[in-house]
């Protein structure tokens, strides 16, 4: 029982495919596979399968197009 909520608990914390992912961002499939292969979205690749995980595409979300705040301007 407790690896059926743990599995139910992972799924939720990955896309279940390329085309919800592409569906979340608004793009068409075909583009959305386009960037996965240029590692534009984070993402891990077992096989052929894409692992697309949640958290790690919000924060990129977040963070897409901000350059890093240098800290030390010497």
């Amino acid at each position: 029982m407790a690896r059926a909520k743990r599995k139910a608990n992972d799924s939720a914390s990955v896309y279940p495919s390329v085309k919800a992912l592409a569906e979340d961002l608004g793009m068409c499939e075909r583009s959305t596979r386009d960037a996965l292969r240029r590692d534009e979205i984070p993402h891990r690749k077992i096989g052929n399968r894409y692992i697309l995980p949640r958290a790690a595409i919000a924060e990129w979300l977040r963070t897409a197009g901000r350059r890093p705040v240098a800290t030390d301007l010497r």
